[in-house]
C-alpha cells in the first residue's frame, strides 16, 4: 500500500473510531438524563408517603410540602402524631410539636429517615448537577459514578445505576466526598403512566447503621405551597393544611 493511502486509511479508521466513541458517550449521556425519575417534577409539591419496617410492625404516614429546593416540610399525618412537624430550611432541619415552645434544631442525622432520603432524591438532578466521572456495564445494568458540579447542594458523589432495558434507575448511593456511602436508597416499584414515577423505594441510612426503612409514595402532586408553612415562629399556615384523606385504619 502506498505510504498516501496508508495514511488515508488510518485517518479513516481513526475518525470512524471517534464517531463510535462519541455516539456511545451521546447514548450514555441520554441513558442518564432518561432515567431521571424528578426530572419533569414541578418546583411546588406535596408528596404523601408511608414509610415502614421491613416486616411492616409499625406504618408512618407523612406528607412532603416542597417549595422549590430549598423548603420543604414534613408533616406527620397519624392521629398521634398531628401537630408534629420537620422543617427543612436554611440548610437546616427543625422539629416543632405542641409540646415545645420553640423550634428544635435537628442534626442532619436525627431527621426522618425515610423522609429524608425521598427529600433528598426529590432534589437530585443528575444530569444536570453532577459530571460522569466514570461509567461501567455489568449484566444489563449501567453504573455511572458522579462527581457535584460546583455549587450543587447535597450528595458530593453519586452512584447512579440504570436499567439498560427499562431505562430506569435501580439504586442510587449518596456518597461523601471521600466516596463514603452515606445512604443507599433503592428503587423498587413504579407507578403507571408517561411520567416515570416511583412508587416504592427503600432507604437504608449507612453511616447511621440504621435498619432499612420501605417507603411507599401514594401520591404526588403539583400544588401552590405557600412560603408561610416554612415559618418556624407562625403556625397558623400549617394548622390551616387539610386533615389527612386517608382512611384511619391506614394510619
Amino acid at each position: 500500500m502506498k505510504p498516501a493511502r496508508a495514511a488515508l486509511c488510518a485517518f479513516v479508521a481513526a475518525a470512524l473510531g471517534a464517531a463510535r466513541l462519541a455516539a456511545a458517550d451521546a447514548e450514555l449521556t441520554r441513558l442518564l438524563a432518561d432515567s431521571d425519575p424528578f426530572a419533569t417534577a414541578p418546583s411546588e409539591m406535596r408528596v404523601e408517603l408511608v414509610f415502614s419496617s421491613p416486616r411492616g410492625e409499625a406504618r408512618v404516614p407523612v406528607e412532603i410540602w416542597r417549595k422549590g429546593e430549598g423548603l420543604a416540610l414534613v408533616r406527620f399525618l397519624a392521629p398521634r402524631d398531628l401537630g408534629k412537624y420537620v422543617v427543612r430550611r436554611d440548610g437546616g432541619f427543625y422539629f416543632l410539636s405542641p409540646r415545645a415552645a420553640e423550634p428544635v434544631r435537628l442534626a442532619p442525622a436525627l431527621a426522618p429517615a425515610g423522609g429524608a432520603a425521598l427529600d433528598a432524591l426529590l432534589a437530585v438532578r443528575p444530569s444536570r448537577d453532577y459530571d460522569v466521572v466514570t461509567t461501567s456495564e455489568h449484566s444489563g445494568q449501567v453504573t455511572f459514578d458522579l462527581a457535584a458540579r460546583a455549587g450543587t447542594p447535597g450528595a458530593p458523589r453519586l452512584r447512579w445505576v440504570v436499567s439498560r432495558a427499562t431505562r430506569r434507575p435501580l439504586r442510587v448511593e449518596f456518597r461523601d466526598a471521600a466516596d463514603a456511602v452515606e445512604r443507599l436508597v433503592e428503587f423498587k416499584a413504579w407507578r403507571a403512566g408517561r411520567r416515570l414515577e416511583p412508587a416504592a423505594i427503600v432507604a437504608k441510612e449507612i453511616a447511621r447503621g440504621s435498619p432499612p426503612l420501605e417507603v411507599e409514595i401514594v401520591a404526588i402532586e403539583e400544588r401552590p405551597v405557600p412560603a408561610a408553612l416554612f415559618d418556624l415562629k407562625d403556625g397558623s399556615a400549617r394548622a390551616a393544611l387539610p386533615p389527612p384523606q386517608r382512611p384511619p385504619e391506614a394510619l
